[in-house]
């Protein structure tokens, strides 16, 4: 090579200019995030035909399955609540109901059987220790029953201390009465003030408040469903717009897929409507004709009870007679009227209209019948008794015939059997309540599933001819 001859260099990277520049053109534009990208491309996928139908697939299928899992919620809730007024609540109430019964009883037999004296006889002995056994036992089954108010576990708190109170003054009393110790009467009105100032008032609060969770519960099972039924009457809408859509886009009149989750959407929209309807109607004849019995006839019981303690009291405390005659006349008033004989007003007359049946209806108006005598009856005991003849009246109050004793124990009966009558009454229609509950939750959600089947090969069909 010569020295006047020169090498070629070739030009580094760095200094040749890019083609745009070199071009005179402007840099690149940023490469778009992938998520916009697939933003922009979903828009301009739903504004053509198939993706209208996707979406309109999705919808379809969205509100058909909303409206089966409200359905089976808002049923299943109901249904538990049906479930617990048959099995939790009223069987709590009646329990509430037996203990207040129970004591109300044992606290007469005993005032029978202290007038009695040494001459107490076996089966009011056998009377007493069983209504006291009951009572223990229902208050025992009552704590042990799981969730309760706190005023109910208070209240049974109570009635478990002061039980064994009452049965000490009263074995005392007998005690006394047996060794003819006139002290024998202080102790028994003792026991007497103790069962209607603590032990009954107890029983009357706990009683209240397991009456106040039944209603409750009858209140929850007994609601509507409005929720759902709105959701399904949209969902069958929204299926009917759609087919209308089909055919004006195609001019066919079915689209059997679509066709066939209306049809299920229109049967499960029926069957929530009926089956709450039913159910329903079945809870308001519980309430109607049973429920609102019940409570006549233990109101009826208990005033029976205390009217008869009343007036054997009168009898053991002579000298304050006057009082309890008063509560007697009081509760007698309550049971029968202020007029027995005129079979008018009163828990018992009540009760003759609130029956159910012919059955109820006989057995409550024996009672009332019954009544009217038992106070023909305690007339003749206070005429006795004024004329000084205690020995007779006594024998009129607790004799084994033609007493105000025989005639109390056909009431107490009567009554006994109109309640249990009437518990199987209210038992039979809550559980027919129940059972058209019980299925919908279930069949819910298989005929929502069946639906949105139906509208997914109903759009997947139109879906189809687009490829």
């Amino acid at each position: 090579m010569s020295g006047t001859q020169q090498a070629v260099v070739a030009p580094t990277a760095e200094v040749l200019p890019s083609a745009d520049v070199a071009a005179g053109g402007a840099e690149p534009p940023p490469r778009r995030p992938a998520w916009r990208e697939n933003a922009r491309r979903l828009r301009a996928a739903a504004v053509t035909e198939p993706g209208r139908l996707r979406a309109l697939g999705a919808v379809l299928v969205a509100l058909l399955l909303a409206f089966g899992a409200l359905t089976a919620w808002q049923a299943a809730e109901r249904a538990d609540s049906a479930h617990s007024v048959i099995h939790g609540s009223q069987p709590l109430s009646a329990n509430a109901a037996l203990i207040y019964r129970s004591l109300a009883d044992a606290n007469t037999t005993a005032a029978a059987g202290f007038l009695a004296g040494g001459e107490e006889t076996p089966e009011v002995r056998e009377r007493y220790e069983k209504r006291i056994g009951d009572a223990a036992r229902q208050i025992t089954k009552a704590a042990a029953a799981g969730e309760r108010s706190p005023e109910a576990r208070q209240r049974l708190a109570e009635l478990n201390r002061r039980l064994s109170v009452y049965t000490g003054l009263v074995e005392t009393a007998r005690a006394n009465n047996r060794q003819e110790l006139p002290v024998g009467g202080a102790y028994l009105r003792h026991a007497d003030r103790l069962m209607h100032e603590e032990l009954l008032p107890a029983a009357s609060a706990l009683y209240a408040a397991e009456s106040e969770q039944f209603r409750r519960d009858q209140r929850d099972a007994h609601a509507f469903p409005w929720a759902a039924l709105a959701l399904g009457v949209a969902a069958v809408l929204a299926l009917l717009a759609a087919q209308r859509r089909h055919y004006l886009r195609t001019n066919r009149v079915f689209n059997r897929g679509l066709l066939a989750a209306t049809t299920v959407a229109v049967l499960l929209l029926l069957w929530t409507a009926g089956g709450h309807l039913l159910a329903r109607h079945h809870l308001d004849r519980a309430e109607r004709d049973a429920a609102r019995s019940l409570q006549t006839l233990n109101a009826a019981l208990v005033s029976a009870l205390q009217a008869r303690g009343d007036e054997a009291m009168a009898m053991v405390t002579r000298g304050s007679r006057d009082n309890y005659e008063k509560t007697y006349q009081r509760q007698m008033r309550r049971l029968a009227g202020a007029d027995p004989q005129a079979a008018e007003g009163g828990l018992l007359a009540r009760a003759v209209e609130q029956a159910e049946d012919g059955k109820g209806r006989r057995l409550a108006g024996a009672a009332r019948r019954d009544a009217a005598t038992w106070h023909e009856q305690h007339a003749t005991v206070r005429r006795l008794e004024g004329s000084g003849k205690y020995a007779e009246a006594v024998a009129m109050v607790i004799g084994p015939r033609d007493s105000t004793g025989e005639t109390f124990d056909r009431i107490d009966a009567g009554l006994r059997q109109a309640i249990n009558h009437e518990q199987r009454q209210f038992t039979a229609a809550a559980e027919r309540a129940h059972r058209a509950l019980a299925p919908l939750a279930a069949g819910a959600a298989a005929l929502s599933l069946l639906g949105a089947a139906g509208a997914v090969l109903g759009i997947g069909r139109r879906l189809a001819e687009y490829r």
